[in-house]
């Protein structure tokens, strides 16, 4: 299986609290260096990371070692041209993007009608970027940034009128819509581009669920399911994608979490309520980061992708 890399947030630097960023973080050199030693086969990283001065000595080392980029997008609402030309710059096929800025499942500043209202103006967007797809002959694959549902992503890839644009399924949060992430998986194949390998340990909470950082592998995403699911895709773009380092409160038992939602078959919520009686953790379950022990959290942030590697390729076997 091809595998990228991605979310080494504190590491490179890119957390947005300037107050607590790393005062040592990675150069692309070194980011490079631990991918080649994990044997992974490429690498997703933002265009701000690729200003046009190193883009020459980036892409020639992609290139040597044979290593893959994706470049990883903004909200699709706040503009492209430069995700599309640092695309292009390193030769990468595939960008990554965003739907909105709502994290948790949280669409309660919107309301369903504020919701569509915003799918409509993405939809806009989304047609008027076709011919830059084109262009630069890339494909755009739509995440599902604990904010749309897999309905809403194939509503958008079929209003967008483009096959160039399709979906990233980040697998860790189909939990924080309220959906299960095989049935997820299995809705938006037909139209899957990009797979976020992330995983979760779930901490049950009198509103509903906590998501927190883990290893994946370790936490409650059932992978061995999940590739068996996507075992006929062989060429899918993967990336082992770490959490965002504060934990994820998804307040799905409040009765205003669902204003922003359409009514829904309780039996799709019901996977996700059985996880979290099955599977919940217990105990401590903030971060490094939370806790403000800053000083460990690169080497943290670095182990938890070894233990991801490790823990994929058991599952996978000679399929790795």
């Amino acid at each position: 299986m091809r595998l990228c890399v991605y979310g080494l947030v504190y590491t490179l630097g890119l957390t947005r609290d300037p107050a607590r960023a790393n005062p040592r973080p990675w150069t692309l050199d070194q980011l490079l260096d631990f991918v080649e030693e994990l044997g992974f086969d490429g690498v997703e990283l933002p265009a701000a990371m690729l200003p046009p001065e190193v883009v020459p000595r980036f892409r020639e080392r992609c290139e040597r070692a044979g290593l893959t980029p994706v470049i990883a997008g903004r909200n699709i609402l706040e503009g492209w041209r430069e995700e599309f030309a640092a695309a292009a710059a390193v030769g990468a096929r595939l960008v990554r993007c965003t739907v909105s800025r709502l994290l948790e499942g949280d669409r309660r500043t919107l309301g369903l009608a504020g919701w569509r209202q915003h799918l409509d103006r993405t939809v806009a967007e989304l047609r008027a970027l076709a011919p830059e797809l084109e262009r630069y002959d890339l494909r755009l694959g739509i995440e599902n940034h604990q904010d749309a549902t897999s309905w809403d992503l194939l509503e958008l890839c079929e209003r967008a009128g483009s096959e160039r644009v399709g979906i990233t399924l980040d697998t860790g949060n189909p939990l924080a819509v309220g959906e299960d992430v095989l049935a997820f998986a299995e809705r938006v194949k037909p139209r899957l581009v990009h797979l976020h390998c992330k995983d979760y340990h779930l901490f049950p909470t009198p509103e509903g669920l906590r998501l927190v950082h883990a290893p994946s592998g370790y936490g409650v995403v059932d992978f061995a399911a999940l590739f068996a699911l996507l075992a006929d895709r062989p060429d899918l773009s993967r990336s082992l994608e770490l959490p965002a380092l504060d934990a994820r409160h998804v307040r799905l038992l409040c009765d205003d979490w669902w204003a922003g939602y359409p009514p829904r078959d309780v039996t799709e919520l019901l996977p996700v309520l059985r996880l979290r009686e099955q599977r919940a953790s217990r105990g401590e379950w903030r971060t490094p980061w939370e806790t403000g022990d800053l000083e460990r959290l690169a080497a943290w942030e670095q182990e938890r992708v070894v233990q991801s590697v490790g823990a994929l390729r058991a599952i996978l076997g000679d399929a790795w």
